[in-house]
């Protein structure tokens, strides 16, 4: 199963999305409550990488877009999933290169069914989501 990291300014999600993927035998190895505390976890060259982020976009001090685009430049095999209420951002997540954005509320399932896609190996197709 996957190790990840879950970036989100509402702790309640960051527990939910925890207790789900724990669940199914994933790892969250960490979490962030902006996008600047991701892209600080990531430059810190004693931390664990994570093979998956899921981050929201609309946080406090840096967004999760501006976060993927700083994620990218250290590592641009970054594997990024958006969960955002916020739609308006999609496109731009999708083509600078996160690899999914599903749009809160989202189901149990379609979090589930997108990782496990990530966790194979598969492209994630926009139209899928």
């Amino acid at each position: 199963m996957a190790k990840i990291m879950i970036v989100d300014d509402m702790v309640v999600i960051q527990e939910i999305l925890r207790e789900i993927l724990n669940l199914k035998g994933h790892t969250i190895i960490h979490t962030a409550i902006d996008g600047q505390e991701a892209v600080d976890y990531f430059k810190d060259p004693i931390n664990e990488w994570p093979e998956l982020v899921i981050m929201d976009h609309r946080m406090p001090v840096k967004d999760g877009v501006t976060a993927l685009q700083e994620l990218l430049v250290i590592d641009k095999n970054i594997k990024v999933i958006f969960v955002s209420a916020d739609e308006s951002a999609r496109k731009k997540a999708l083509i600078m290169g996160a690899i999914g954005y599903l749009i809160k509320p989202f189901s149990v399932k379609a979090i589930l069914t997108l990782i496990d896609s990530v966790v194979k190996g598969q492209t994630v197709l926009e139209e899928n989501l």
